[in-house]
């Protein structure tokens, strides 16, 4: 007798790229979408944009491969500055047996909390981009040296950090003062980065210990007149560590650091305090189709002073404004973010509920959000972020940046 057919459903599917771009390691996405409000806090609103990132994964053989990623994107169609183009990642990765060697402009992630990390303090982000996948695709990489040392369930990595890329925030001056920023971003040797990280995973808990000496990500204004600051990035010395468990079902995991500033003793109101920062948290698998994560955290100021008590009113405005944007308005900072993912329709449709909520000053970060796969390729997003608070709150500060977001993805 003859054998039955294999059913179709156990045949591989056939990749919808086409070869030349599986061979060559090309992909990425194009991208158009609508936002009600900039997020410059530029007073801009009904924003049609335009995005096209575009990436390659060559392969060198076994000994190595590479990542070249980009963006080009206009987020105002209808205003006077249109594209502009920038270079997310693009490094080298060289094989060597039990060491690896990662060269070039590159995102470092640390930390195995959901969205609150203390202890991600090497990869700038950019706080200004409109996209509906911006938690991810806020990375704008940094140049560095990654060495990883593998032995059984751990690693050892070694990071340089040459060239200083800082955070890009959503600050905009109003008329007649200027801001000017030193990025400090020529390569110096004083303001060069060191980073090492010992991770262990695998067993039944996975964690790791990490130490960085660089330059904070964030800025601090620093006065020169009444009508003149100048944006700085002071050095900072951070120890941090971080675990996960899984239990079933059930995560746990947490994540704290301590950051040593230039400031120990708290006198100078325009340096950052140093801090200890800690997030404990557990996420649920309700169903295959329902994630819940939740999570407390808590950010305590070393040597706090109260900025609002300053008498010259130029030194207190800006630190007012370090202090708020370094979420350091207050001596303890505490409270709890949470998620809820949700799939429905065979996971073409995609639900999740994000927030975070200030205990102190009960100020808050709320985004709904739905996503619906029409295609293998085209994805639809609508959603909503919503800040709120008193203006001398982090959520109250960038209540401005409140806006609704649409977007229609194709991703190749």
């Amino acid at each position: 007798a003859e054998s039955a057919p294999e059913p179709i459903a156990d045949t591989p599917a056939p990749s919808l790229r086409p070869a030349w771009l599986e061979k060559a390691g090309l992909g990425g996405f194009i991208r158009t979408d609508y936002y009600s409000a900039s997020k410059r806090l530029d007073d801009q609103h009904s924003l049609p944009g335009i995005t096209f990132q575009p990436k390659a994964l060559p392969k060198f053989g076994s000994w190595g491969d590479a990542k070249i990623e980009g963006r080009i994107t206009d987020d105002n169609l209808r205003g006077p500055n249109r594209f502009q183009g920038r270079l997310l990642e693009g490094y080298t990765n060289l094989y060597f047996g039990s060491v690896d060697l990662r060269i070039g402009k590159q995102n470092i992630v640390w930390g195995r909390a959901d969205a609150l990390n203390p202890t991600d303090v090497l990869t700038p982000k950019d706080f200004t981009l409109l996209s509906a996948k911006d938690e991810e695709e806020r990375r704008i990489g940094t140049v560095a040296l990654k060495a990883n040392y593998y032995h059984g369930n751990y690693t050892l990595s070694l990071i340089w950090l040459p060239i200083f890329n800082p955070t890009t925030i959503p600050l905009t001056t109003p008329p007649g003062f200027r801001l000017i920023e030193d990025k400090r971003s020529q390569g110096d040797w004083s303001d060069q980065g060191f980073a090492i990280k010992l991770d262990q995973t695998g067993g039944a808990i996975d964690w790791s210990v990490s130490y960085y000496y660089g330059l904070d990500l964030f800025p601090v204004g620093r006065p020169l007149s009444s009508t003149q600051t100048l944006l700085v990035h002071n050095r900072i010395h951070m120890i941090g560590a971080d675990f996960a468990r899984t239990l079933g079902r059930l995560g746990v995991r947490g994540e704290a650091a301590y950051v040593h500033t230039q400031d120990p003793a708290g006198t100078d109101p325009v340096i950052k305090n140093p801090y200890f920062y800690y997030v404990l948290g557990m996420d649920h698998d309700v169903t295959e189709d329902l994630n819940v994560n939740v999570q407390a955290y808590q950010r305590i100021i070393v040597n706090y002073q109260d900025m609002f008590q300053i008498q010259d009113p130029v030194v207190r405005n800006a630190a007012v404004l370090n202090v708020t944007f370094n979420q350091q308005l207050d001596r303890v900072q505490e409270g709890v973010s949470g998620r809820i993912k949700a799939t429905w329709l065979n996971k073409t449709l995609e639900g999740e509920l994000l927030g975070v909520w200030n205990a102190n000053r009960s100020d808050f970060f709320l985004r709904p959000s739905l996503a619906y796969a029409f295609t293998d390729v085209w994805k639809g997003f609508i959603g909503w972020d919503i800040f709120n608070g008193r203006r001398q709150s982090f959520n109250g500060f960038f209540q401005p940046m409140t806006a609704f977001f649409a977007e229609l993805r194709a991703t190749f």
